[in-house]
């Protein structure tokens, strides 16, 4: 069965009208229990924070409710700031989500629909709020009771089914100094000396390998501090970002020697590398970026993988093409018929 582009692309560009961005996810929520329950799925909320919940969607067959289904598809519903204007050219759409990843949600439901079609029903969904941010959604999805045989998660990687991704260290510095006219060295000291050197030290600092992953990388996205040139800097900050190969734990050990006791590091938010088990006989690929996978391999074994570029996400210009859209069908159809029908699938339920 081949997907059709043209309904395809007028139910993404129905979603992509609709602004989640991280923190405004509620009214896409609605649209899409609505549109779940329209359907003759069965849904229900999952509280994560005032005015945001996950939403889980299953068709009431297969394994006990308890464990919910076999195959449950996930992925984010928020997306970046700022919300953008949608428009189609050719075959390809345009807007804030079309690859990150309302079109990968698209394909998804359409592979369930094809699923269902022949038959198949231990089908679920798990729709998560915030991972663009905080991954508070898959935090608190982490606690959920479900035991799928296969969480099928889509980012975009070009269709290609994730071996490994990378962990994430994200931390703030912090330095303090004394205001004073700059023009008497004993009247005062600055808070930005010490901060850049402290981020001089981290540059040219050696990082942990992986012949999988490949380097550690280290960006520093913010610096700030100072008042005015001829005073001396009260205070100063920065926000860096390891995409780390490594264990968090010891290379945040590695940053605190390297920055010294002059240097405060604050806001720290991690996690590990993740490593998967794709199946065989489907292109593979790795990468950098951070997922929810990191919380939600708590519920059963990940695949990740959708349709759309990663590298077209979260700018100006982010968009989908309708044959990656068709193609991420075809092979969300395949991953659940392989999980559905024990071909790569892993059982991990208990024994009833």
């Amino acid at each position: 069965m081949t997907p059709d582009g043209d309904n395809l692309a007028a139910r993404l560009i129905e979603w992509l009208h609709i602004d989640s961005t991280s923190g405004r996810e509620e009214e896409f929520l609605l649209h899409l229990e609505a549109f779940f329950e329209s359907r003759g799925w069965r849904t229900r909320r999952q509280a994560v924070e005032e005015g945001r919940f996950n939403l889980i969607c299953d068709l009431g067959q297969g394994q006990s409710d308890r464990q919910g289904p076999s195959l449950l598809y996930s992925t984010h519903v928020d997306t970046v700031p700022p919300f953008l204007p949608i428009r189609r050219e050719g075959d390809r759409i345009f807007g804030r989500g079309a690859c990150d990843t309302k079109g990968g949600l698209v394909a998804m439901v359409e592979a369930a629909e094809i699923l269902r079609a022949e038959g198949h029903e231990d089908i679920g969904f798990l729709l998560v709020v915030g991972e663009e941010v905080d991954h508070c959604g898959a935090i608190k999805a982490a606690e959920l009771e479900l035991r799928p045989r296969r969480v099928v998660l889509c980012e975009p990687t070009e269709n290609q089914v994730v071996s490994a991704q990378k962990g994430m260290l994200r931390i703030g510095l912090r330095t303090k100094g004394v205001a004073g006219h700059s023009a008497f060295l004993d009247r005062g000291e600055s808070a930005v000396e010490p901060l850049l050197d402290a981020l001089q030290t981290l540059r040219g600092a050696p990082y942990p390998m992986d012949e999988i992953l490949g380097p550690t990388t280290l960006n520093i996205g913010i610096i700030e501090g100072g008042v005015a040139a001829n005073i001396f800097a009260p205070e100063a900050r920065a926000e860096l970002l390891f995409r780390a190969v490594s264990p968090i734990g010891p290379l945040l050990s590695h940053v605190r020697d390297l920055v010294g006791e002059e240097v405060e590091i604050v806001d720290e938010v991690f996690n590990d590398p993740v490593f998967f088990d794709p199946p065989e006989g489907i292109e593979t690929c790795t990468v950098p970026f951070n997922t929810d996978a990191t919380y939600l391999k708590e519920l059963g074994p990940v695949w990740l993988v959708g349709p759309g570029d990663i590298r077209v996400a979260h700018g100006d210009h982010e968009h989908i093409d309708l044959a990656d859209l068709r193609a991420g069908v075809e092979l969300y159809v395949e991953l659940g018929r392989r999980t559905l029908l024990g071909d790569g699938g892993v059982d991990n339920r208990p024994a009833s």
